[in-house]
């Protein structure tokens, strides 16, 4: 199939895609940054503005792809109604895998994420697996959720060479430790739920080359990202006050937010997430994580984080 030596990477100047850039050129690979609103990226980087969410896309999508050997799609919506997360993420997928066809690019690299697993198939203290079930994009357990599943769907029926499929934990760096997984916050409080368990996390870096390597080595499959060491929710939390927030956390018990998400289930639509039962599961039902390290990504480097390093 030939080297991979080009790539366009989609959602470039996002968090996660400007992490996975740097891997990319550090890699020695000529890279096209595909984003809604071109920014500049650094030397060696083509920028070029796309909406992914526009059905004008695919015609720029494919003068893009010129020359490309393959592309790493992390274009997505991270929040929004079901119908942002239909015009983005579904159909901003859709969009790239025909623009893929039409230009004959046929190796992808998509950032998936670790919420597409249904949660409720796993006990209270048990261990999510890769064997875990995923949601369903006719019945999800959010709007997030369903539609990337539905983007691996998509991207699976495409007609390509490779596929990985890349799923990474709670994607953080310094500056970014907040998580939905660790309560709710209001004002100065923290409202901690959940126990002291291990958070899936995943640092930007590790993520970035992840993407990077699983491309270059035109890797096929789906694999979850998470640090070989991850730490606790009072570690994260620790980690956050240092920073100056939460000034107060007040511990809630899971199980006594559980039963109130049950109660209020017939409300279940017009409820915030962690009101929501199967959310409440998802975030803050207390698990442990053991997925299969592929032999790729042992080379992955260490990252420094407040609990320590991390790969």
């Amino acid at each position: 199939m030939g080297d991979v030596t080009r790539v366009a990477i989609t959602g470039a100047s996002g968090f996660i895609g400007r992490a996975t850039v740097a891997a990319a050129v550090k890699a020695g690979l000529e890279v096209v940054a595909v984003q809604r609103s071109a920014v500049a990226l650094g030397t060696g980087v083509a920028s070029v503005a796309i909406d992914l969410g526009d059905d004008a896309a695919v015609p720029a999508l494919v003068d893009a792809l010129d020359r490309v050997d393959a592309v790493i799609h992390l274009a997505a919506a991270m929040s929004g109604d079901a119908q942002e997360h239909a015009r983005l993420t579904i159909g901003g997928t859709a969009r790239l895998t025909r623009a893929m066809a039409e230009a004959g690019t046929r190796r992808l690299t998509l950032a998936s994420s670790i919420a597409v697993f249904d949660t409720s198939h796993v006990p209270i203290g048990g261990t999510l697996t890769d064997d875990c079930p995923l949601v369903t994009p006719e019945a999800p357990r959010d709007a997030y959720s369903g539609a990337k599943v539905a983007q691996e769907n998509l991207a699976k029926a495409a007609d390509l060479d490779t596929l990985a499929i890349l799923r990474p934990g709670i994607v953080h760096d310094a500056d970014h430790l907040w998580n939905a997984h660790l309560g709710m916050g209001v004002g100065p409080v923290l409202f901690r739920s959940g126990g002291d368990d291990p958070l899936p996390m995943c640092h930007v870096n590790h993520c970035a080359a992840a993407l990077v390597q699983a491309t270059v080595r035109q890797v096929d499959g789906a694999f979850t990202v998470i640090d070989r060491i991850v730490p606790t929710r009072a570690k994260v939390i620790d980690a956050l006050r240092r920073g100056g927030w939460p000034k107060m956390v007040v511990p809630v018990p899971w199980r006594a937010v559980s039963s109130l998400a049950k109660r209020l289930q017939k409300q279940r639509n017009k409820l915030p997430g962690l009101l929501r039962e199967e959310v409440l599961r998802q975030r803050m039902l207390p698990m442990r994580y053991d997925f299969t390290r592929p032999d790729w990504a042992n080379a992955l480097p260490e990252e420094k984080t407040p609990w320590g390093a991390v790969q």
